[in-house]
């Protein structure tokens, strides 16, 4: 009986144990890089736009990560595992397809933060709608609008759109005059 409860213990203890410190580990990183954010943002009048990019994909592999190391410890599951693992191949195709809307959301949010069209703060009009930046994710573009209603929209929309940044500011425009 004893050992049937530390087997069970140990069975289903470890891989709860890795979830719950999954857990606290991606709340007290969010914390951090939030806390971050905030004194950057302040001190050196810095652009957050990087660092909130920053704090969601490390949300992101540290909870990839605990999840696979969960599953792992598993008996049953691991075998589960190393026989996805071996067809993973075919199962990478399969959820590309199925995923590519995804995917695609992804890499355009990648492309926006390494070429930077625009920032969190800025007042920006896509196809349509405006309003200022508020967050910048992995997934979508968040704009709070003048009506103080929050828009979400995918990245891959945002990069196959014109993007009109009306932050940027410059002293020199030019301006046609008609003389009649």
């Amino acid at each position: 009986m004893k050992e049937k409860i530390l087997h069970n213990l140990e069975t289903f203890g470890i891989p709860i144990t890795i979830l719950i410190t999954t857990f606290l580990v991606a709340y007290l990183v969010d914390r951090f890089f939030k806390r971050l954010i905030r004194k950057s943002t302040k001190k050196l009048k810095n652009d957050p736009t990087n660092y909130k990019f920053l704090r969601h994909a490390i949300r992101a592999l540290i909870y990839i990560i605990g999840l696979s190391m969960a599953i792992f410890t598993v008996p049953s599951l691991k075998l589960l595992a190393s026989s996805l693992l071996a067809g993973a191949g075919v199962l990478a195709i399969a959820l590309g397809f199925a995923s590519q809307h995804a995917l695609s959301n992804i890499i355009s949010g990648v492309f926006i933060v390494v070429f930077k069209p625009f920032r969190v703060n800025d007042h920006l009009r896509i196809s349509g709608l405006s309003g200022v930046v508020e967050d910048i994710t992995l997934r979508h573009t968040i704009l709070n609008s003048f009506e103080n209603k929050r828009i979400v929209i995918p990245n891959s929309i945002v990069g196959n759109e014109t993007i009109i940044n009306d932050s940027i500011k410059d002293s020199n425009i030019c301006r046609f005059i008609e003389f009649g």
